[in-house]
């Protein structure tokens, strides 16, 4: 499926509320992961490394979701996160958040219940 696709599709799925026209959590979390996909196929590590970070995807999406959908994220940090190309743009986007929202992804990426 092509990377368009995917996000099209994403974004269909998902609508956040009524005339909110940003990206829906879903989304931000599925491009998310086109783009560590993208970050593990390029660099140089063994297989068996790739795999497992592979392995962790799945989970690290799922966190990314919760705690966007959880915490109410902005319509500006939404879009900004979905329309990111790379690592470093997606990061650069994340501080955007307020610093309770940061925290709660941080707990939720590290398996840990909300406090």
């Amino acid at each position: 499926m092509t990377r368009a696709l995917v996000l099209a599709t994403l974004v269909a799925a998902a609508s956040c509320k009524p005339g909110d026209a940003a990206p829906a959590c879903g989304a931000v979390a599925g491009n998310f992961i086109l783009i560590a996909t993208r970050d593990i196929d390029a660099a140089k590590v063994d297989g068996d490394t790739r795999r497992a970070v592979r392995e962790q995807l799945p989970a690290m999406r799922d966190a990314l979701d919760h705690a966007c959908s959880d915490n109410a994220w902005s319509q500006g940090v939404r879009t900004c996160l979905f329309e990111a190309r790379d690592s470093r743009t997606f990061q650069a986007c994340e501080t955007q958040l307020t610093e309770a929202q940061r925290r709660e992804l941080e707990r939720l990426e590290a398996g840990k219940k909300s406090e």
